[in-house]
């Protein structure tokens, strides 16, 4: 991937964190999952604000994006029952765009 591309889906996943932060209003939510989405969404914001032009940076942060998408759904799994259907399809689909990122990431540097 290049440059102009990870910074465009650092911006696709901090929409979706973004999605994802505004879902932790509806309803009593476990704090382990509020402070792991709180995270998540807090780095993806300033990986977007960062407008860093280094490629090899910015894939280095798609990777511990990833990472914090990981943590997020975990603590979501975690959750089980207590959190919304909302919250869920917001921290689904942003670990999503973090891991679908990630693989571009993997097979560009494989070929």
């Amino acid at each position: 991937m290049e440059t102009q591309e990870l910074k465009q889906a650092i911006e696709r996943i901090e929409h979706a964190t973004d999605d994802a932060k505004r879902a932790l209003q509806s309803g009593n939510v476990p704090q382990a999952l509020r402070q792991q989405v709180e995270d998540f969404h807090q780095q993806a914001s300033q990986a977007k604000k960062s407008g860093a032009s280094d490629e090899a940076l910015l894939r280095d942060t798609v990777l511990k994006l990833e990472q914090a998408a990981d943590k997020a759904k975990a603590a979501c799994q975690q959750a089980g029952g207590d959190v919304s259907a909302d919250l869920k399809q917001a921290v689904e689909r942003a670990h999503d765009e973090a891991s679908k990122v990630k693989k571009q990431i993997r097979a560009g540097s494989a070929a």
